[in-house]
């Protein structure tokens, strides 16, 4: 048998309307594009989960959170580490398994059934635990603290590279996947290529962060005029040319992942593995990017939801599809292309899009978190519906007539009556009991929580949790380290268009966590004061 190598090319917080070849004509994605011509573009792909780890974790393992734990990121193992893995199965089939770039796996070192990983988290614990701090000392950058841009207070702020092109992350990422490409091996191949970007910070070399500077762009989607409960506005996000320049440098940290793939794909062909190679570019969620006026990911819209899918090699023709499909798909698709049947007890949650591309009528469900935070999803026959557990209420919209989703078709919360409504209701009904949480469907119906008011920050700009997210590699922050990070901040603080949030409260606790590592505070009160002259 002439198995296949199969490389999954992988984004982060990449939304769906970001590839030139599928209509964003402000988009300059050619290598990207090179690969809408060579497969499958499945366009109404959406995240099992739309945020780090739960995403990932049900493409590694193909199962939902009900087995393996992350409903959303966490600090902790597997919840089951018996439960098979995409990876492990591969490896015991005779595939040489390989990992390059962002996995967020905890702990991070844990491999899942990989044989070899090349790590480049986003917050590495140590300098052993990651081959790109490694490597970036070993070239004369190991003084780099932030090397994938600065969290604390500047999360959405785009930063200028401060190593050179060739040495940022995104290259980094391209160039081990390159030389592994390259290797003469006796056995097929799997490679997890995964890049960091473009999820922010948007921390990149000037002229991919300058690429679309003054270009004509999309507007976000506004907030539909029956606000939302759920995810109110957040207070303080930007507008005008501060929200301009954030979507500016979004674009250009995609148009710079592109690049790389380019690299990639030229190997492939140069070292005549292309046609023997089963190619998926996909992302684990989107980002809102001002859509709604809300950011980050996390919800159950299009910007966060929908993601890029792009099939390529043995088995996939070339054209497009309207099937809904979604994360777990991949994974039973990497199975799939290998020949691997999963062992009949693990709870592989997808199908192979090999056979999918025709079936439009298909229905998909995904979710997110537990508690007052958790919905579910479902997509199918152009409708989408949404069942948020706070309060019980319930949205519906017509994709085809109301792609941004601004007309919520139901009625006082609840779906009503219509037929394809109640078809995708059921069908969360059916994914809850079946694959989510059995405990929140009671007599066939959701057991909902008493609706409560949500956090104000959900989907801010600047989330809560970012001005904690100092580098955790470093040894007890020492007066150089904390110079080293202070030195990037106001760095940061060079981009005209953009400053700090006033709000108080978000100020003093920023402050708080700057204390907390040995920080001083004479610092963070002149980055405030300096970026208050800004404006």
């Amino acid at each position: 048998m002439n198995r296949p190598n199969i490389l999954l090319l992988h984004t982060d917080q990449q939304r769906f309307d970001t590839i030139a070849a599928l209509g964003a004509g402000h988009m300059q994605t050619p290598n990207i594009d090179r690969l809408v011509g060579m497969g499958t573009v499945f366009n109404r792909a959406y995240s099992s989960n739309p945020i780090c780890m739960p995403a990932r974790h049900d493409l590694i393992t193909g199962a939902t959170a009900r087995y393996h734990g992350y409903y959303t990121n966490l600090g902790s193992p597997i919840q089951d580490y018996s439960l098979g893995t995409i990876p492990r199965f591969l490896t015991e089939a005779g595939y040489q398994t390989l990992a390059v770039g962002k996995m967020h796996f905890h702990p991070e070192r844990e491999h899942h059934g990989f044989a070899h990983m090349f790590l480049m988290e986003e917050l590495p614990s140590c300098r052993e635990n990651d081959a790109y701090l490694q490597y970036l000392q070993e070239v004369g950058y190991g003084h780099v603290r932030c090397q994938h841009g600065v969290r604390p207070l500047f999360y959405h702020t785009p930063q200028r590279s401060l190593v050179p092109a060739e040495h940022h992350g995104s290259a980094w990422v391209a160039t081990q996947t390159i030389d592994l490409i390259r290797e003469e091996r006796d056995r097929p191949w799997f490679l997890f290529a995964s890049w960091v970007g473009p999820h922010p910070p948007y921390y990149m070399p000037e002229d991919y962060l300058e690429m679309y500077r003054g270009r004509e762009l999309p507007d976000p989607c506004p907030m539909p005029e029956t606000v939302p409960t759920q995810v109110p506005s957040s207070p303080g996000n930007v507008a005008g040319d501060r929200l301009r320049r954030i979507r500016e440098a979004y674009f250009g940290a995609v148009s710079l992942i592109d690049a790389h793939v380019g690299r990639i794909l030229d190997v492939l062909e140069e070292t005549g593995q292309m046609e023997n190679t089963v190619i998926l570019f996909t992302a684990d969620h989107g980002e809102m990017l001002g859509d709604r006026e809300i950011y980050q990911k996390m919800v159950p819209y299009e910007g966060a939801a929908r993601i890029p899918l792009i099939a390529c090699g043995p088995g996939f023709e070339r054209g497009r599809s309207e099937t809904p499909v979604t994360t777990w798909d991949v994974a039973a698709t990497i199975l799939d292309a290998a020949g691997i049947k999963a062992p009949e007890d693990h709870p592989l949650a997808g199908e192979s899009l090999r056979g999918l591309r025709d079936r439009e009528a298909r229905i998909v469900v995904y979710h997110h978190a537990p508690g007052r935070g958790r919905y579910v999803a479902a997509v199918g026959r152009g409708y989408k519906f949404v069942h948020w557990y706070n309060g019980g209420q319930e949205e519906l919209y017509d994709l085809g007539a109301d792609p941004w989703e601004q007309e919520n078709l139901a009625e006082d919360g609840k779906v009503g009556i219509s037929e394809t409504g109640m078809l995708l209701r059921q069908a969360c009904l059916d994914f809850e009991r079946d694959r989510g949480i059995a405990e929140n469907v009671r007599d066939g119906d959701f057991v909902d929580l008493e609706y409560m008011v949500p956090d104000a920050h959900r989907g801010t700009l600047y989330p809560r949790w970012s001005y904690q997210q100092f580098p955790r590699w470093m040894k007890g922050y020492s007066a150089e380290d904390l110079q080293a990070i202070a030195d990037q901040m106001r760095r940061c603080l060079r981009d005209e268009e953009l400053a700090l949030l006033e709000d108080a409260e978000w100020r003093e606790a920023a402050l708080e966590a700057w204390l907390k590592i040995g920080g001083d505070a004479n610092v963070y009160e002149e980055i405030f004061r300096e970026a208050e002259g800004m404006v």
